[in-house]
């Protein structure tokens, strides 16, 4: 009884070893197929300012879209009408860059360009937050040091940068910033 269970044991043994190096040379072979993944390469200059174009006409159509709604809401209707041909226009632009980033290589070129357009819109919200923070402080350090010039142009500067904040939060709602712009501050 013994013999017979070692001679089934000894054929399976042998049965693996047998199958153990077809294994392994498949893997090999599966490996040396895979291709390793090309390093990131920078995207070419000509990709760069053709997104960068694809932006502004973004931008561009984003304001005249704007623009023709508050004409609307003023009930300038012709000027509303001139600034709908003006997107459409627009539109046409975004649709061209789109084509040829398309054909460089570039996947989903209006949804990445309207990605960086809102990013950047932020990003310059929150500059001009740390601009206003700036001033604050040297307002106050101009004030604990006496010097009246100085608080005047802190005040000065404080303005300019409350305006441009008001302006850049203007700006990132036309864009589409989801969240509130100015809760950033």
């Amino acid at each position: 009884m013994k013999s017979k269970s070692i001679k089934k044991n000894n054929q399976k043994n042998m049965k693996k070893l047998a199958i153990t190096p077809f294994l392994m040379l498949f893997a090999a072979v599966t490996f040396a197929q895979t291709a390793t993944p090309a390093a990131a390469t920078a995207p070419a200059p000509e990709v760069k300012t053709q997104m960068k174009d694809l932006r502004k006409d973004i931008r561009a159509y984003d304001k005249s879209k704007a623009e023709a709604k508050h004409d609307i809401n003023k009930g300038d209707i012709a000027a509303a009408k001139t600034e709908l041909a003006v997107a459409k226009t627009d539109k046409q632009d975004i649709k061209a860059d789109a084509k040829v980033l398309k054909s460089e290589g570039v996947d989903h070129p209006v949804k990445l360009a309207d990605k960086q357009v809102k990013k950047l819109d932020v990003e310059a919200v929150k500059t001009d937050v740390k601009d206003i923070k700036a001033d604050k402080v040297a307002k106050e350090n101009a004030v604990k040091a006496g010097d009246i010039a100085a608080v005047k142009a802190d005040n000065k500067d404080l303005k300019a940068d409350r305006k441009d904040l008001k302006k850049d939060i203007r700006a990132a709602r036309r864009d589409g910033v989801a969240r509130h712009a100015h809760r950033i501050r």
